[in-house]
Formats: structure tokens, sequence, C-alpha cells
């Protein structure tokens, strides 16, 4: 019996230990959860936000600066519903649900966030931690067509300014700006900028830029009146130094469209549209801009029309009062 007894205790020991390393585990220190979180890829960081209440409320802390969750661009196709996929960088698909997507299109892709329009309203959206920044009305814009837009930085930031831009014709832009802070859309038009096209937008060293898918470049200054300049594009030869060094380059992707459409299981006779990407690199002393492109179906027979994006994968907290 005494042997029993013994036994029982040393069992009832072992549980004890096991409740206790479970106890612990289950409420470790929210500065601590936090720096695991932050460590974790965005698809893990997700998981982790679902294990419990503390795990949720510790990774909620992090803000915009600390949370640089992936470095790599991922592909988001939409454009179907709110039911959308996401291609990580390793080529695995996830099935993702995304509700704000459903009608919607993305203007522009940066750190993570998307601009979107969708009836008739201009929105900033992070998909992976749902963050939403609803933009002022812009009066002017009511239906979107060959627009293409640029934000300067995150739109959490005191310097963030967004614009969008459409080439109404051969000889006619108009465009629409707005700075963090303001209520009221700027607009401005330019005539005889000849521009071909505009297949990509940045905002750099305090102007908007504006490239066709050849040699053609527009600069639109706010700070100047809204000073417009058209400019080409060349490629400065060894013993000729450039007057002005653009230190970004723009990528045409019509080749990576399609190898994502092939790893998504997308048929031939389905079309893809992408909006533009800008990929800011920390070793690299330029930043890479991915053109939107528009990859055609390979056939006509029930054609889909899809859309999709370049986006890194970055969770950005922001408060429920944000405003813009």
């Amino acid at each position: 019996m005494k042997e029993e007894g013994e036994g029982e205790g040393e069992g009832e020991g072992e549980g004890e230990g096991e409740g206790e390393r479970e106890s612990q585990w289950s409420n470790m220190p929210h500065d601590l959860l936090s720096i695991i979180a932050n460590g974790l890829g965005v698809i893990d960081f997700l998981c982790f936000r679902c294990v419990c209440k503390d795990w949720y409320i510790a990774s909620s802390k992090l803000s915009p600066e600390d949370a640089s969750i992936g470095c790599d661009r991922w592909f988001l196709m939409y454009g179907e519903g709110s039911q959308c996929s996401l291609l990580g960088s390793e080529g695995k698909v996830y099935p993702i649900n995304i509700p704000e997507l459903d009608e919607a299109t993305c203007l522009a892709s940066f750190e993570g966030w998307m601009l979107l329009f969708k009836h008739a309203s201009l929105f900033f959206f992070c998909p992976f931690s749902k963050a939403k920044i609803d933009l002022p009305h812009c009066p002017n814009l009511t239906e979107i067509t060959n627009h293409v837009a640029v934000f300067s930085t995150v739109p959490t930031s005191q310097d963030c300014v967004v614009g969008v831009i459409n080439r109404i014709d051969e000889n006619k832009l108009e465009f629409y700006w707005l700075r963090r802070g303001n209520n009221q859309w700027a607009t401005h038009s330019y005539i005889d900028h000849k521009l071909r096209s505009i297949c990509a937008a940045i905002f750099y060293k305090g102007e908007f830029h504006f490239l066709d898918g050849f040699d053609g470049l527009v600069k639109f200054n706010a700070e100047e009146n809204g000073k417009w300049n058209t400019f080409r594009v060349v490629t400065r030869s060894p013993d000729k130094a450039a007057s002005d060094v653009l230190r970004y380059m723009v990528y045409k992707n019509g080749s990576e469209v399609r190898y994502v459409k092939k790893e998504l299981g997308l048929e031939p006779h389905d079309a893809m549209s992408t909006c533009v990407t800008r990929i800011t690199h920390s070793d690299l002393k330029y930043d890479i801009i991915l053109r939107s492109e528009r990859v055609q179906a390979e056939t006509e027979s029930k054609s889909r029309d899809l859309k999709g994006l370049w986006i890194q994968p970055k969770y950005f907290y922001v408060p429920p009062d944000q405003s813009w």
C-alpha cells in the first residue's frame, strides 16, 4: 500500500509540473510575445494571432515600424467576389477571403498597402491586417478606366501624398492629388504631354513621375504651382554625365504574370490585369517599379477578366481612430 501511495504521489507531481509548464507558456509576458510575433512570416503570424486572447493582444501592439514581416513580393489575385488567392514567394498558394476586394480595383501597391477604388470611393487597405483608411471623396473621380495611381509612403505617415492620373486622350492628362491631413483634392490638367500611355508612376524627390512603356516621362511638382515638365529617358553613356539620374528602375513583368497564372492554376482563356507596384530594398540604392500590365487571354472562349497585384507581405496595425 505504501508503494502504491508513493507511486500516486509521483504521478500527481508530474501532472502539476505539466500544468505549470502550460500555464507559463500561455501566460508569457506580452513584450516577449511581441518579439516572437515580429520574427514570424506573415502566414505564421496570422495563425499566431488566432491562438488565444493574450497572443492576439500582444501581436496587436506591433507598430507599423516594427511589423516588417517579410520583404519578398507575393502575388494577390482577385476579381471574383471576395474569394482571392495569395501566391507566396516559396510557390505555395493560400486561399484567402477579402470582402473589401469584391467589386474593387487596386490602383497601386507599396509596402504591404493597397490603394483601392470601389463604388466611387478611394481607400487604403492592408489585406494582412485588414487595416483600412478612408480617403476624402474626390467628386471628379466617379469611375476607373485607364487610371494609374501612386502614393509616396505608407498612409499612416504624416508625409503621405497620393495621386491619381488619367490619360484623357493623346493630348490631355487629368491629375488629382491629396496630401495627408487635407480634405480637398487638387485637380490639374496637362495639355500636349507626349505620353503614348501611362504604365508606371512614382513619387520621387518631392515630384510625381509618370512614365509610358517607351521613353516618355512627365513630372508634376505640386510645390511649384502645379508645374509640369516632359522628358525623354535615355541610357547614360560612359563618357557623358546625365543631367538627372533616376534612382529607380521600371520593370515590365508580363512574363512573370504568365508564370503566376500557371502557378495559380488559371486557364489560357483567363486574362489578367495588374497595377503599379513599388518595391523598396534596403540593400539597394534604388527602388524597383513593377509597371501595370495586362496579359491577354490566349483564347476568347469563356474568358475571365481577373485582377492581381504584387504586394509585400507586411502587417500593419492601425488604431481604430486612425483617419486621413
